[in-house]
């Protein structure tokens, strides 16, 4: 066998296993489970059974919006609409200059257990996103923290059935990955493979099993201890950091809390993008962050997707026969731990052929964020400028 060949075969063996590992990650990523109604502990008692009720858990929801017009109402209406606990909204109004001061404050008429924070200027030394969560949960009075964000649709139970399972497993810090509403096929090809690269980066059997330093954080779905949030010093450490979610989960697991992740794609929904490109400028401010604005870390993750897709893809020419075909399908490798997904976001089979799509993308998403951000000298989120420098300054490493 030539040099080449081996070189064509080990990329073939490289993007095999890949997806293997891959697939092992799903496979081992629990759902939250169902709220079991043949469970008579978890019915309701009658009203007139003389039982004494069990006092409801309090959990503050906590929502940071800037020019949210269009989706807040729906939202809020949304989080208004969970059942089996003692609620407090907490939406913090970040300098929006569209009609969303005027749909929370008729909102916050309907509905008193929503509480709005209007921020006019953004402090010194804060991410706007990062200082309204702050914001939000100071005067937090539940016993449990929910941090989540405006575009989330979640099913009823969908909180009270976490902080059971949280109870459950005495977690102090519970977050749910949600499906996303994209409809166009190559966007949810897309999905399907940054979700796998997620399942490398937070394998939920080592996060679950309390194994290992992993750790994330879930911007859709952040449900954690008030007492745990308070004791890592809440957001302050995070005053300047892109990923706040997934860093707040990595201060909580170095705090000692314990951390558990499952999916809750048939419960929890965030409003994604609904093209590829959209998909690109969404994780614009993410992926170079994601990477600790690493030039050389941006550099190798790129260069080695790009060079494992197109030695695939060129797998034929480079190595005729039977080792150059076996490159070429490794490339749809990747598709099969994807029939794990789709099965349970609802999506249909034909996605699965477009999942390669989705490394060629990320290889795109990451090339945008990172020269973008090097050429403007940092960064631009929510109509603020964020200096390179400050933003690798503040950033927990």
């Amino acid at each position: 066998m030539t040099v080449t060949a081996s070189l064509v075969l080990a990329v073939a063996a490289i993007w095999w296993s890949f997806s293997l590992i891959v697939l092992l990650n799903l496979l081992a990523s629990p759902s939250l489970p169902r709220r079991d109604d043949s469970d008579p502990s978890r019915r309701c008692q009658p009203a007139d059974s003389g039982a004494a009720a069990a006092p409801l858990p309090s959990v503050s929801i906590i929502v940071a919006a800037r020019n949210e017009a269009a989706r807040i109402e729906q939202g809020v209406r949304g989080l208004m609409a969970q059942q089996g606990i003692d609620l407090e909204i907490t939406v913090v109004d970040d300098r929006s200059t569209d009609a969303t001061p005027q749909i929370l404050a008729r909102l916050a008429a309907e509905f008193p257990a929503l509480r709005v924070v209007r921020v006019d200027s953004l402090p010194a030394g804060w991410l706007g996103k990062c200082h309204a969560m702050s914001l939000g949960a100071k005067n937090a009075r539940g016993g449990w923290l929910l941090f989540t964000d405006a575009d989330i649709h979640m099913s009823p139970d969908l909180v009270a059935r976490a902080l059971a399972k949280a109870a459950d497993e005495r977690a102090d810090h519970l977050c749910l990955w949600p499906t996303v509403n994209c409809t166009a096929a190559a966007t949810r090809g897309v999905m399907l493979a940054w979700s796998q690269c997620l399942a490398i980066y937070a394998p939920a059997w080592s996060i679950n099993r309390d194994r290992g330093r992993r750790a994330i954080g879930i911007g859709a779905f952040n449900l954690m201890r008030a007492e745990a949030y308070r004791a890592i010093g809440g957001h302050e450490p995070l005053r300047m950091e892109v990923v706040d979610d997934v860093k707040l989960g990595l201060l909580l697991r170095r705090g000692g809390f314990r951390q558990r992740v499952y999916t809750a794609f048939a419960d929890l929904e965030a409003d994604f993008a609904h093209s590829v490109p959209g998909a690109v400028r969404i994780v614009e401010k993410n992926w170079f962050a994601g990477v600790g604005y690493s030039v050389a870390k941006s550099a190798a993750s790129i260069l080695l997707f790009a060079v494992l897709w197109f030695a695939a893809l060129a797998g034929p020419w480079l190595a005729p026969g039977v080792v150059g075909w076996a490159a070429l399908a490794s490339l749809w490798a990747p598709a099969i731990p994807a029939v794990v997904q789709i099965r349970r976001a609802g999506w249909p089979a034909w996605v699965l052929p477009l999942v390669p799509l989705g490394y060629l993308v990320f290889c795109w998403a990451g090339i945008h964020s990172t020269t973008k951000t090097l050429r403007q000298g940092g960064i631009r989120w929510r109509d603020t400028f964020y200096p390179l420098a400050e933003l690798r300054a503040g950033m927990v490493r």
